[in-house]
C-alpha cells in the first residue's frame, strides 16, 4: 500500500482538528457555514506528472480528437433519469450539465455559475419559504444556435417532475424540494407552485419550507436548461400567481422522448453542453464541438474538435494507449498499467484520491444475502489485501464503512470512526460464526446440524436451510480484474464455511439491471445475490437518496435498504443547517456506524484514481469531484 499510506498518513494526522475552525491552510474540504459552499481543498488538488511534448509524438489520433477508452459499453442512455451507468453518464454530463444555475468547483464548492446567471436574489415568505429569483445572461445557446431562455429553465423543472414523465418510465429526484412538488408530481395540482417564469430572461424558484434548512442549499436550484422546443414542441408554459404549467397534456411527448428506438434518449439531437452528439455505433460514442457554447463556468471554452469515448477490452487497454491508438485512459487502479504508463517516455499521468470505493454489493431484500449474518460471513470470507496487493499494486487502501478517502469528513473522522466500526477481515472461524445465527444451520437433510470441522476445500459439505436448500451465492462481477481475484479469493475460502460460490461476468447492462431494477423482476428472473462494482458519490453527497425507504421500489434504492436508523439519519444530514459542520460530521459518523453493522455492501478499498494519457494531451487535472469529462473544456493536445 505504498503511495496511499503516506497520503492516508498525512489525513490522519490532521484529524484533530476542530470542525469550522480550518484555515486555508488546513487540508479539507468543508462547507462553509453561511452559504453551503465549500473552502478550497488542498488534498483534492491533483498530482500531475505532464512532461513537454517529445519531438515525435506517438500517437494514431489526430491532433484535434481526444479518444477515451473505456472497458465496458455504455447502456445506451444519454438523457438522464433512466438508471446510471458511468459510461453513460461521461457523455450526459458533457452533452447536458454545463448550463445548470449553480455548479461544482474542483474543490467541492458549490458556487454560482457565472457564464450562465447575471444576478440572482433571495427572499423568504411569511412560511418560510425561500426563493430564489434568476435573471440570466441573454446569450446562451443551444447546439442548434437557437437562444436558450427561461423558459427552458421552467420547463426543465416542469418536465422532470410531471407525473406523464413518470409514467413513461422516468425516475428523477430532481426539483423535488421546491413548493408545490408533491402536488404536481402526483398530478393532484396541473401547476407546480414553485415555479415561475417572470421573462425571457428571468425565472424564479422556490424551496418548501419545509424542506429547509438543507446543507447543500444551493444545490436544490441547481436548475439547468431543457429544449422545450425539442421535449415539448407543442405546448406553451402558462405562468401566474399559482405557479407555472404546460398549457397541454404532455404524455405522448413524454413517451416520445423516452421510447422512441434511435430517439430523443438514445441520440439527443439539441443539447446545451460543449459537445453535440453525433453518433453512438460499434461501441464508440463521437461528439462534436459544439460551435454555440458560451463557456464553462470558469470561462473555457473546448479546442479540440471531437471527442470519442471508445470501449476497449481491459486487457489490451493499456497497449493500445501506449501503441498510440486511444488517448486516455482514465480512471486506473491496476498497479501493473500505471508503472507501464509512467515508465513510457510517451505517456502522462495525473492522480487524485477518490470520492468513492470499490466494493460488493448485496441484494438486501432477496436470497441468501437478505440476511445479515450471510452478508459478514461474506465479507469475512475475503482477503482485500489481495486486492491490494495483486490488483491496485499498492495504489489503494481500505475502508470498512460507506466512504471515500478523499471525503472532508472522512478527513476528520476516519481515525476515530476505526475505533467503533466492526472490522472487517478475513476469518473463516467468524464467518462461520455469523452464519450459525443464519437460517443455514443444517446438513442437506435439513436436520442435523452442521458441523463446520466437516467443511472441506472441495466444497462437498455445504450447509442448508429447514427444508434442504444449499447456501450458493452467484456472483456477477462488472470488471476482470477485480472479479478474477474475488473467484479465487472465494473459492479457497467459502466452502470452509459451508458455502458454494459461482462466479460471471455477464455484460455490465446485465448486472445493471438485476442490481438497479431487480425491484421489477419476479424471482425466478432474479440470479445473482452479490455484484463487484465501484461507486462514485453524487454531487452533493446525499445518502438520502441511495439508502432511505422513500426510493424502495425505484432503481435508487434497487439493492432494497429498508432500515428505520438509516432513515432517520440519512433524513436528519439533509435538515443540518448549511455552516453546522459538526452536526452533519456527527450524523455522518452514526451513519457509517450504522451501515457497517448492516453491511449492505463489502467495502473493498478507496483508492487512489490514475489517469493515463498520451503525452500529446494536456491539462487532464481531474480532482476527487470532477472526473475529466466535467473539465472537457481545459484538456487540449499539442498540434
Amino acid at each position: 500500500m505504498k503511495k496511499i499510506l503516506a497520503l492516508l498518513l498525512a489525513v490522519t494526522m490532521i484529524s484533530s482538528l476542530v470542525v469550522g475552525c480550518a484555515s486555508n491552510d488546513d487540508v479539507v474540504d468543508v462547507p462553509s457555514e453561511t452559504t453551503g459552499e465549500t473552502q478550497p481543498a488542498d488534498s483534492s488538488e491533483p498530482v500531475a506528472e505532464v512532461v513537454a511534448p517529445p519531438e515525435n509524438i506517438r500517437s494514431n489520433v489526430a491532433s484535434d480528437t481526444l479518444v477515451v477508452a473505456y472497458g465496458a459499453n455504455p447502456n445506451g442512455d444519454f438523457i438522464d433519469d433512466f438508471g446510471n451507468n458511468a459510461y453513460d453518464n461521461s457523455i450526459k454530463i458533457i452533452l447536458h450539465n454545463f448550463m445548470s444555475t449553480f455548479g461544482f468547483q474542483g474543490d467541492g464548492s458549490i458556487v454560482t455559475n457565472p457564464t450562465v446567471v447575471k444576478e440572482y436574489t433571495t427572499s423568504l415568505d411569511d412560511e418560510g419559504n425561500k426563493t430564489y429569483t434568476f435573471e440570466l445572461h441573454n446569450d446562451l445557446k443551444w447546439s442548434d444556435g437557437s437562444a436558450i431562455t427561461a423558459a427552458d429553465y421552467v420547463s426543465e423543472v416542469l418536465w422532470r417532475a410531471s407525473p406523464a414523465w413518470s409514467e413513461a418510465g422516468a425516475a428523477s429526484t430532481l426539483y423535488l424540494s421546491l413548493f408545490g412538488y408533491s402536488e404536481y408530481f402526483s398530478g393532484e395540482n396541473e401547476y407546480f407552485a414553485g415555479i415561475q417564469l417572470i421573462d425571457e430572461f428571468k425565472f424564479s424558484a422556490t424551496i418548501d419550507a419545509s424542506e429547509l434548512p438543507y446543507f447543500y442549499e444551493a444545490s436544490l436550484v441547481a436548475i439547468r436548461p431543457l429544449c422545450k422546443a425539442v421535449y415539448a414542441p407543442n405546448v406553451n408554459i402558462i405562468s401566474d400567481e399559482n405557479g407555472s404549467r404546460f398549457d397541454g397534456d404532455i404524455m405522448a411527448d413524454a413517451e416520445r422522448i423516452a421510447s422512441t428506438s434511435g430517439g430523443e434518449r438514445y441520440a439527443p439531437t439539441v443539447t446545451s453542453g460543449p459537445y453535440y452528439f453525433v453518433s453512438y455505433e460499434n461501441n464508440n460514442v463521437t461528439l462534436r464541438r459544439n460551435p454555440h457554447f458560451k463557456a464553462d463556468m470558469n470561462g473555457n471554452v473546448p479546442t479540440l474538435e471531437w471527442v470519442v469515448q471508445r470501449t476497449v477490452p481491459e486487457e489490451t487497454d493499456i497497449d493500445m494507449l501506449l501503441a498510440g491508438d486511444v488517448c486516455l485512459l482514465p480512471n486506473q487502479i491496476e498497479g501493473e498499467k500505471i508503472e507501464r504508463a509512467r515508465a513510457d517516455e510517451f505517456m502522462s499521468t495525473s492522480s487524485y484520491l477518490r470520492n468513492g470505493f470499490g466494493n460488493m454489493p448485496m441484494m438486501l431484500d432477496w436470497g441468501p444475502t437478505a440476511d445479515v449474518n450471510v452478508r459478514w460471513a461474506i465479507a469475512c470470507l475475503v482477503d482485500r489485501t489481495a486486492l491490494l496487493d495483486q490488483v491496485l499494486g499498492g495504489y489503494g487502501g481500505l475502508v470498512d464503512s460507506y466512504y471515500g478517502v478523499s471525503q472532508w469528513m472522512a478527513v476528520l473522522k476516519e481515525r476515530e470512526l476505526r475505533e467503533v466500526l466492526i472490522p472487517i477481515a478475513m476469518n473463516i472461524d467468524r464467518a462461520n460464526d455469523y452464519l450459525d445465527q443464519s437460517t443455514w444451520l443444517f446438513e442437506e437433510d435439513g436436520e442435523t446440524p452442521f458441523d463446520r470441522t466437516k467443511a472441506n476445500a472441495d466444497g462437498t459439505y455445504l450447509r442448508h436451510n429447514a427444508d434442504g436448500e444449499p447456501l450458493v451465492i452467484n456472483h456477477a462481477a462488472a470488471a476482470a480484474s477485480i472479479g478474477n481475484i474475488l473467484e479465487l479469493e472465494f473459492q479457497k475460502n467459502t466452502p470452509l464455511a459451508g458455502m458454494k460460490y459461482n462466479f460471471d461476468s455477464p455484460d455490465f447492462d446485465i448486472i445493471l439491471n438485476e442490481y438497479y431494477y431487480a425491484y421489477d423482476l419476479e424471482d425466478y428472473e432474479r440470479t445473482y445475490s452479490t455484484f463487484s462494482m465501484g461507486l462514485t458519490f453524487a454531487l452533493p453527497f446525499d445518502p438520502y437518496f441511495d439508502m432511505h425507504s422513500d426510493w424502495l421500489g425505484t432503481w435508487m434504492n434497487g439493492a432494497g435498504m429498508d432500515d428505520p436508523e438509516i432513515d432517520r439519519l440519512t433524513m436528519a444530514m439533509r435538515r443540518v443547517e448549511p455552516g453546522d459542520n459538526a452536526t452533519y460530521l456527527d450524523l455522518w459518523f452514526d451513519l457509517m456506524v450504522r451501515w457497517n453493522e448492516l453491511m449492505p455492501m463489502v467495502p473493498l478499498y478507496s483508492n487512489e484514481y490514475f489517469n493515463l494519457f498520451n503525452a500529446s494531451v494536456i491539462s487532464v487535472n481531474t480532482t476527487p469531484i470532477l472526473d475529466w469529462y466535467y473539465i472537457i473544456c481545459e484538456i487540449h493536445k499539442f498540434q
